[in-house]
This record gives structure tokens, sequence and C-alpha cells, in this order.
């Protein structure tokens, strides 16, 4: 067994909680969940059975909570909570477990004791072993609860191992599942598009056929600003939900990554409030409340035409695969607005 904390408090949890990685991971996956409710109950239902162990948990942890998204036996203190705190509980140290995390009687260690849900919930014994994804990443555990004490067996920690690894597969396969789908959703989405961009003859019909296809990703707003050779602007086109003139009143100088993104050709993105605050603030007057922006540039050759914009209401660190989709319907853009002069 690893692990202390002080109850009640964050100061004792281990670093893997907060590790940037595993909850890059835990965010692929994590949204699968609610959709694999069922497999995983059964998962953790099967746990119970074989581990004859009154509660099993399929838990999923969180950077300020821990999710339950599967639950075997029938205690409603666990099967209607659903969550808990970070600070409630054993999981957070079962993830950096090598093997497995457990313990057969808390009440017989001081610093167990005094965890909130051996007086809240009456645990007693724990067993949880680490759900790896395929990066080898913990988002969360398989956890046997018990309200009496309990000796895990070797055999014991194996199958919560064996039947971790069976969870973890289940939201991966769904993950995998959905991407293809998505991924084939956005190829006829973008040949649509291209389609529809054949008819456009100015920046505002571009903006008029973009917008719909890039608030499917609930963008706050889209814009779109041309610019002629020297980065001069030329004009702006918005979506109903942006303000074009506050755009086009934005100097492209050097102070800010619309002049680089013309100048350069290369996209910038800026996931948090505090990066749109620092580089965007001209914007920010008459839109507080965007959390991250997306800029990419329109171009025709090695010849900028402009900049994509696209403003999102929450801090979003855009993916890969995001990011190649807002770089594809850029490219489509810029012939389109080639094609109609600017």
């Amino acid at each position: 067994m690893e692990g202390r904390t002080q109850a009640g408090t964050d100061a004792g949890l281990p670093d893997v909680v907060q590790r940037p990685s595993r909850l890059r991971a835990l965010a692929a996956v994590g949204i699968n969940a609610e959709s694999s409710a069922q497999a995983l109950d059964r998962i953790a239902g099967m746990a119970c059975r074989l581990l004859d162990a009154p509660v099993v948990l399929v838990n999923l942890v969180g950077s300020d909570r821990q999710h339950f998204v599967g639950c075997g036996g029938g205690d409603p203190s666990w099967t209607t909570a659903r969550e808990m705190p970070l600070t409630h509980g054993f999981c957070p140290f079962a993830l950096g477990a090598e093997d497995a995390y457990s313990f057969a009687d808390a009440r017989v260690d001081s610093v167990l004791a005094a965890n909130p849900v051996v007086e809240q919930l009456g645990v007693v014994a724990y067993a949880g072993v680490p759900l790896r994804v395929a990066d080898g990443e913990p988002i969360g555990t398989l956890c046997a609860i018990d309200q009496e004490p309990h000796e895990w067996s070797e055999d014991d920690l194996a199958i919560l191992a064996d039947l971790a690894a069976s969870a973890a597969a289940e939201l991966q396969l769904l993950a995998a599942t959905r991407h293809v789908a998505r991924h084939q959703s956005r190829v006829r989405t973008l040949a649509a598009l291209s389609s529809a961009l054949v008819r456009a003859s100015s920046a505002e019909d571009v903006i008029d056929e973009v917008a719909p296809v890039i608030d499917r990703m609930h963008a706050s707003a889209v814009w779109l600003l041309a610019a002629d050779d020297s980065g001069r602007a030329l004009r702006t086109a918005a979506s109903a939900s942006a303000d074009s003139d506050v755009i086009a009143e934005v100097p492209l100088d050097t102070q800010l990554p619309l002049a680089d993104i013309v100048s350069t050709g290369r996209p910038d993105f800026l996931p948090t409030r505090s990066d749109v605050r620092d580089r965007l603030a001209p914007m920010l007057e008459a839109a507080p409340d965007v959390g991250s922006v997306a800029l990419l540039p329109l171009g025709a050759g090695e010849q900028c035409l402009g900049v994509l914009g696209v403003s999102f209401a929450d801090e979003r660190a855009l993916s890969d695969d995001d990011r190649e989709y807002l770089a594809a319907i850029a490219g489509l853009s810029s012939l389109a607005l080639a094609r109609a002069g600017r």
C-alpha cells in the first residue's frame, strides 16, 4: 500500500492526479463514459461476484472530482451519488500504483481512518487498480469496497486488474468508433462546403457558408478579415454573433497575432482567457466573454489573403483533429476568396 493524505484536503494527493498528460488522456475517453454505463455496470457487477465484495466502482478521477461511471452492488450510498471530491476516498492513490493499492481495515491506521469516507460512508476495506489507456496513462480505477474487514488475495487483485483492462478497453473502443464516425462526417461536411463555396462572390458569402459549419464545434463567433499584400485590412465579415466593425478597428501591427499570421502564413491558437486577453485585448472590449480563439491564415500559394478567426466562450485546447479540420475549412475559404478577388 502506498500514499497517505491529510483527510479533507488536497495537500497529500499524489502528483499523478494533476499530471497534464493524464488529464488529456482522460478527456479523450471520458466523454464516452455515459454511453458505456451499462457495460461498465456489468463489469463492476462481475467483480462484485468474483471478489465477494458488496460494492465495486468504475471511477474516473478528474482534476477536481471523481465520477463513478460504473457501479456494481446495490448500496444506494454509491449508486445514487455517482461522484465525490478528490479528498474523499482512496482512488486518487490507486492511480499511481504500479499494480494495486489495497488495505484490509482502514480503522487500524490513523491516516487511513481520517479519510472522510471511513466515517461518512463506512468504508473499511479497499482494493483498487488503475484504469490505463493505450498510452499507459491512468484515467481512473476499478475499485472494490467493503464495510467489513476484507483481506484481498493475490487472485482478487489479479481479477481486478483483468476487469480494469476490460473497462478501459470499453471506453477506448467507443472513443475510437466515435472518432471514425466524426472523421467521416467531417469529410462529408467539407465536401458539401467546397460545393457551396463555388457560388461565393464576396467575403460575406464565404462567412455565410463557413459559419454554420464551424458553429457545430460550439463556436461563439466566426469572422474573416481580408488583407492586402502589406497586411492592411481590406474588409471584414462576421457571423451574426460577431461584430465585424470591432474586428475592422483592430490595428494590424506587430503587437497582434493577426499581423504575424498575415506576414508568416502560420496559424495561432489561444487556448485560455489569459492568452486571449494578452494578445487580443482590443477585441475583448466588445467581446469580454471570449475564452479561447483559433486564428488561421487564408492563403493562395505564397500569398496570404487574410485571417479566419474562430472564438469559443470556454477555454479550449483544440485537439490535432480539430486543428486539421479548421485548417481544411480555412483552405476552402482561401480558394473561394481568391476566386472572388477577396
